[in-house]
């Protein structure tokens, strides 16, 4: 039952990555006239592009036999309320709705929520590195006999000289920046309008849960077109991370003046970097 549960979310979240990033793309592509190229929007795709597909082969491995553990179960259902909350407005957006919320949730909320998803975060991630023989992985951060010998997957569950390990832990450290920032940017727009942006808020939830995902990924046996994607996801997620730390640093023109969500309609005139002549 637990395999099928992994299994099946993981497909649901492959297609949802898949579904926003070949949105993104048609966005970037059809309003960069009106808008002018978005670096967000090409990292994201980018980004989609590497993240749907790992988690659509991942679940067919998992629904095929592959093992599982509690870890995963639990990551994956706490990851899914961001993940689906982020879909739905992004579905609202595209039938001509509003496609986002204004909540005025008290600090204290907010602060116990981040808290409780912190505990439970650092509890998964112990619970991953408790793993039987898992002691050998802090070895290789000591010493680099071991790693150069290849000595560790003999002794441990978890091959810390694998390709499929060093990628994951990669962007599980790059995915988990990107939402650093992104919760940074809530709690800056909380302090100086005292407002929190939903789909802001339910964004910087699913960089993080994903990079939980891909921590709890790194001590399975990565292969096949699961590894070429986690490949993928390394220069996907250095360039997404840059992108995000340039929005969040206010220092460069993109589309940070409107919300990746939302009603999108052209304005009345070209922008000026659109390369449109206004003259009449």
């Amino acid at each position: 039952m637990i395999s099928v549960v992994i299994g099946l979310s993981n497909l649901a979240i492959g297609l949802a990555y898949a579904s926003l990033g070949l949105l993104s793309v048609w966005e970037t592509i059809s309003l960069h006239r009106y808008r002018g190229w978005s670096r967000f929007g090409i990292g994201f795709s980018l980004m989609a592009a590497s993240c749907g597909p790992h988690h659509l082969v991942h679940g067919w491995h998992v629904l095929q036999g592959e093992s599982v553990s509690w870890q995963m179960l639990a990551v994956t259902l706490i990851g899914l309320p961001a993940g689906l909350t982020f879909v739905l407005l992004r579905l609202e957006t595209m039938w001509g709705g509003q496609g986002e919320r204004l909540v005025t949730a008290s600090p204290d909320r907010a602060a116990m929520l981040a808290g409780g998803f912190t505990v439970v975060a650092s509890m998964l991630a112990a619970g991953v590195f408790a793993q039987h023989g898992a002691e050998a992985l802090w070895r290789v951060v000591c010493t680099s006999a071991s790693l150069a010998t290849g000595t560790l997957s003999a002794e441990s569950g978890i091959d810390s000289a694998s390709i499929a390990f060093v990628t994951n832990v990669f962007v599980t450290v790059t995915y988990g920046m990107v939402g650093w920032y992104l919760a940074d940017c809530q709690v800056r727009r909380y302090l100086a309008n005292g407002i929190w942006s939903l789909s802001g808020a339910a964004l910087t939830g699913v960089f993080f849960t994903c990079a939980q995902m891909h921590l709890i990924d790194a001590t399975t046996q990565g292969e096949g077109w699961m590894l070429v994607f986690d490949l993928i996801g390394i220069p996907a997620s250095i360039y997404f991370l840059w992108v995000v730390k340039l929005v969040h640093n206010d220092s460069v023109m993109d589309w940070n003046r409107r919300p990746l969500v939302g009603a999108a309609a052209a304005p009345a005139r070209p922008s000026p970097w659109s390369g449109e002549s206004t003259q009449h």
